[in-house]
């Protein structure tokens, strides 16, 4: 997803994912054992991961929903500068790659535009194709 995207659907995906994340949960999950051991595209996976859950769970003490502003004040704002930092590294291994299309695509949710996507521009470049062979 570019950054040129509707934030609120944007917003409405992530807000739309607890019910899917129910089936992933139960799912076995692959942990490494030290965050020592994790590369930095990771961490910020695991840090931009652990934000989104907050903002899911969040409930506005003044309208007991979750207020726009609130949220971006919060979370977005934060989880917007981890996707910015996670994209501007360069993969180390698959599992960096697997962290930045899950977090590009919003949990596979949405496409990422091929032309102008950090996710697509890294893909292209490991595999060493440009945007006009395809």
């Amino acid at each position: 997803m570019t950054k040129k995207a509707n934030p609120m659907s944007r917003r409405a995906l992530l807000m739309a994912l607890p019910a899917s994340s129910v089936a992933l949960a139960a799912a076995p999950q692959i942990s490494l054992a030290n965050e020592a051991d994790q590369s930095q595209i990771l961490r910020l996976f695991h840090r931009h991961r652990a934000i989104l859950d907050a903002a899911r769970r969040h409930v506005c003490n003044a309208t007991g929903s979750g207020e726009d502003a609130e949220l971006d004040l919060l979370f977005y704002r934060h989880s917007n500068k981890i996707e910015d930092e996670m994209m501007s590294l360069p993969s180390t291994c698959a599992a960096d790659f697997a962290a930045k299309v899950i977090v590009e695509t919003v949990c596979g949710q949405c496409g990422a535009d091929w032309e102008t996507s950090m996710i697509w521009k890294e893909a292209r470049l490991l595999v060493g194709a440009a945007p006009s062979a395809w």
